[in-house]
């Protein structure tokens, strides 16, 4: 009887081990534990690169699949000058217009100086905007943008703001350069903004890689807040690979 007593007891301390460890692993994987654990810099630094890479890939997708038409249209125009036949090219982007006419889709300006309810030129204003520098309720500039959802080449001001250099916005996401221009220093950048994505990243949520950044709340390989930590490595899942959390 006791040999019974003792195997059963032994069976139950197992079980409630493995329920316990269950509970530690459960834990280790939430977002808000992770910053209890070391940072791999280096894994960091390539996680912060790759999403980099990402962000100007859609910036560069979105502002070739806007202009690409424009700018082919533009062409065509300069080789019509030049006594080239370019007749079905022009009725084929007209057969368009008219289509997107009866589809019911607002006038559509473009020029060097264009606006409207869709505006496409060097400078545009309407509530789609884009161009060199644009203007908008949804904005996309080569050089610069200012608008609600602003992607700007260089420079953009929004609620919503992705650029390569001084982004701001309430939500600001600066991509900077992938390989650093000498060793260790990296150009560009520079997000400031409530939430704050960079190199040098300023505002109170703050995800950057350069020590020159500053936040209430901060995520980065020098400091690992845990409000930061948990914000965003819940949008930037991939940034939870950087923590080196035992097996």
């Amino acid at each position: 009887m006791r040999v019974g007593i003792t195997r059963n007891s032994h069976r139950w301390k197992v079980l409630l081990q493995i329920k316990q460890m269950s509970k530690i692993s459960g834990k280790q994987i939430k977002d808000e534990e992770l910053h209890n654990y070391p940072l791999d810099a280096e894994i960091f630094r390539r996680t912060f690169n790759r999403y980099v890479q990402s962000f100007n890939t859609i910036f560069f997708s979105l502002v070739f699949l806007i202009c690409a038409p424009f700018i082919a249209y533009a062409i065509a125009l300069y080789l019509e000058q030049a006594k080239v036949d370019v007749t079905g090219f022009l009725s084929l982007w007209y057969a368009g217009e008219s289509l997107l006419m009866d589809l019911g889709f607002p006038h559509i300006s473009f020029g060097i100086f264009a606006s409207g309810t869709i505006a496409v030129g060097h400078m545009s204003v309407g509530l789609i905007s884009a161009g060199n520098f644009s203007c908008g309720v949804i904005s996309i500039g080569g050089l610069g943008s200012c608008g609600v959802i602003s992607i700007g080449g260089l420079s953009s001001v929004g609620v919503i703001a992705l650029g390569n250099n001084n982004v701001y916005g309430i939500v600001a996401i600066a991509t900077g350069n992938k390989k650093p221009f000498e060793k260790g220093v990296y150009m560009n950048g520079k997000a400031f903004g409530f939430i704050s994505f960079g190199r040098q990243a300023r505002g109170v949520y703050t995800l950057s890689y350069g020590d020159d950044s500053e936040g209430t709340y901060q995520f980065s390989p020098k400091r690992q807040d845990p409000e930061a930590v948990a914000l965003f490595t819940h949008w930037y899942k991939k940034f939870k690979n950087a923590f080196v959390v035992p097996s």
